[in-house]
């Protein structure tokens, strides 16, 4: 076995002891950094052996492993990547997910690759690292401050500027225990899927800061490292599914989506916007020109994707905001009736500083809207009238929902739980899965692979919801997006790729390439001999052991539905008539046999824990009748 730490590994693993206020740390061996990489990967790990089924999200023994991995800090473009894993609060179950910025690449500089949080302080604290001094501090000043607030604090206390600091941590919404409240930092990066904040308010933490280190990253081969990144981003910039990305960001979403009726509008109640014209203001160099901008980018990336905006006009003239993704243009916007770009980019901005997820807030809010609307809620139980559009009142729900004020603190729990909470027709009217995962902002009902992937997914949005690059899968490039069998063999062969992309620290846009790149990249940096079929390999083991993970804690098949309006047919627009739900049954089943998991107990097949050198995965004592050959 080898004895020296491959390249591009910090040295350590952080354990914070909370509830002892303790600190230790823990050898990054080189057979742990080779088996599981970093961030996803060593998060299933951690998650798998510490935090056995009967523990819940809220429980001390929960585990919060924020994580990068080995390309973090180095020239491959996007490379302060954070993956949070933890079970999480809306599901109970597992959950992956990422932040970009500069938290990866501080962490690493400081000498670890992982921190670890474990139990419940007694008072709220924040941790502060700067190299080999680690610290619990008295975080009772930052109380109730926003995420940009506590930022814009430790900046002052710590004497810091820019990115000699990364601060991510949560808003009133995850110190009140908001149920999809998220992680953010860096001003506008977040970790936001399933209550990853949550987990971390009820730690009583409310940051994690770190101090640019002064270690350096070992590399292999430092010619080899540079080269391979110089392939990489000249592939994202040349290649036709990734160059308007590189000048944009998501930005390109509306158009996009708009094109084959996947923009949600009002609730999932039309897919056209009330005047045609207002499409065009969503091109993205409309958006780009509508207000003065300044990149934003992560760590060491080229793309012209993260921004930051100065609004020119009205009455929030002068305010600094967050360029959203194509999720927060559509969840800000569209979703719960806002159209004017320049509302969106500030309600955008104002759900990430109250710290929850802006996706579960649209589908909470745009299901209230419309509720109100028809009267199955009433302007007396909420204590004022919310309506499609209404910024002021909007924003008046969500400082309430943050805080759990009155009528919030119903709508604190999710769209799923309040549906159920008010029941009645109200709950047709909202969007979710049946096991609490969020979908991201988009109407899927035009776009059947991510309705299925987040309604499926094992990691509290959706897993793998796109096709592989045909050169990866060896699948055909053209197949039919609404053929159920088509969808199956795509998404079930295509699973685990997202897993892989997520351990290595980097941010997924910057390694939507083809694979082989990729593993050049992490081979000049670690010195190994990775392969694209290795990197399939190892994603879809960690896929496998998340999905044993949350059936061995009570998630199962049965629960994988949408709700009666995620699933619904759309009225209008390119995907009006069509629904998921004719070939659910087809398409749930022959997703598993592609998977390799049975459709009884959702547990993966033993032959499929096999093939993967998982045969230390067993199914749980309840399931193990269950576990059956593929058909």
């Amino acid at each position: 076995m080898a004895t020296e730490l491959p390249g591009g590994f910090a040295d350590k693993i952080l354990r914070i002891d909370l509830t002892n206020e303790r600190i230790t740390t823990e050898d990054m061996t080189p057979e742990i950094a080779r088996t599981w990489l970093g961030g996803a990967g060593l998060g299933a790990k951690v998650l798998w052996e510490e935090v056995p089924p009967e523990i819940n999200w809220d429980d001390p023994e929960n585990r919060l492993i924020m994580a990068t991995g080995p390309l973090a800090g180095t020239p491959v473009w996007g490379n302060g990547t954070l993956n949070v894993v933890t079970k999480g609060a809306m599901t109970n179950g597992a959950t992956s997910t990422q932040a970009n910025g500069f938290f990866g690449v501080n962490l690493k500089l400081s000498g670890y690759n992982a921190i670890i949080l474990q139990g419940q302080s007694e008072r709220w604290v924040y941790v502060y690292i700067k190299d080999d001094v680690v610290e619990l501090r008295d975080a009772s000043h930052l109380m109730g401050k926003d995420t940009w607030e506590t930022q814009d604090t430790l900046y002052q206390e710590l004497g810091l500027a820019g990115h000699q600091l990364s601060v991510y941590g949560i808003g009133p919404a995850g110190e009140n225990l908001v149920r999809f409240s998220m992680i953010e930092g860096d001003y506008g990066h977040v970790a936001s899927k399933n209550g990853a904040g949550c987990v971390m308010g009820k730690k009583k933490v409310k940051c994690v800061a770190i101090v640019r280190g002064t270690k350096g990253i070992r590399v292999h081969d430092t010619a080899g490292m540079y080269a391979a990144a110089d392939e990489i981003s000249h592939e994202i910039k040349t290649d036709a599914s990734s160059s308007q990305r590189y000048l944009f960001g998501t930005l390109t979403g509306p158009m996009a989506n708009y094109s084959f009726g996947a923009i949600p509008i009002r609730n999932y109640s039309t897919n056209i916007y009330p005047f045609p014209e207002q499409h065009y203001e969503f091109e993205p160099q409309a958006l780009r020109d509508r207000m003065p901008h300044r990149g934003h980018q992560c760590g060491a990336c080229g793309m012209h994707h993260c921004h930051m905006n100065v609004i020119n006009q009205g009455p929030r003239k002068g305010e600094i905001v967050d360029e959203p993704e194509s999720e927060g243009l559509n969840c800000a916007g569209p979703q719960i009736g806002i159209f004017n770009p320049t509302d969106i980019f500030w309600m955008n901005t104002q759900v990430d500083k109250a710290g929850v997820d802006v996706n579960e807030w649209a589908w909470t809010c745009g299901w209230l809207i419309e509720c109100m609307e028809k009267g199955y809620i009433t302007e007396e139980q909420v204590g004022f009238k919310v309506t499609w559009g209404d910024v002021d009142a909007i924003y008046r729900l969500l400082q309430m929902v943050a805080r759990r004020e009155g009528f919030g603190n119903i709508l604190a729990e999710g769209a799923k739980r309040a549906a159920e909470y008010v029941g009645g027709p109200a709950y047709e009217c909202a969007v979710f899965t049946g096991k609490g995962n969020t979908p991201i902002g988009h109407d899927h009902r035009g776009r059947w692979q991510i309705l299925f992937g987040c309604t499926v997914g094992s990691v509290g949005s959706h897993e793998g919801a796109g096709p592989g690059r045909p050169v990866d899968t060896g699948l055909p490039a053209h197949w039919d997006p609404y053929n159920p069998h088509d969808l199956a063999t795509q998404l079930g062969v295509s699973l685990g790729r997202s897993h892989f992309e997520d351990s290595l620290g980097t941010c997924i846009f910057t390694t939507s390439t083809p694979l082989d790149p990729i593993c050049t990249a992490l081979n000049a940096v670690t010195g190994w001999d990775y392969t694209k079929e290795e990197a399939m390999r190892f994603g879809k083991r960690i896929a496998n052991i998340f999905r044993a993970y949350n059936v061995r804690a009570g998630l199962t098949p049965d629960m994988e539905r949408p709700s009666p309006r995620y699933g619904s047919r759309p009225i209008d627009g390119p995907a009006a008539g069509k629904s998921i739900m004719d070939h659910w049954d087809v398409l749930h089943q022959e997703y598993y046999e592609v998977a390799g998991w049975d459709y009884k107990s959702g547990y993966p097949l033993p032959e499929t824990l096999k093939k993967l050198g998982l045969e230390d995965i067993v199914p749980p004592l309840g399931a193990k009748k269950a576990v059956t050959s593929a058909r």
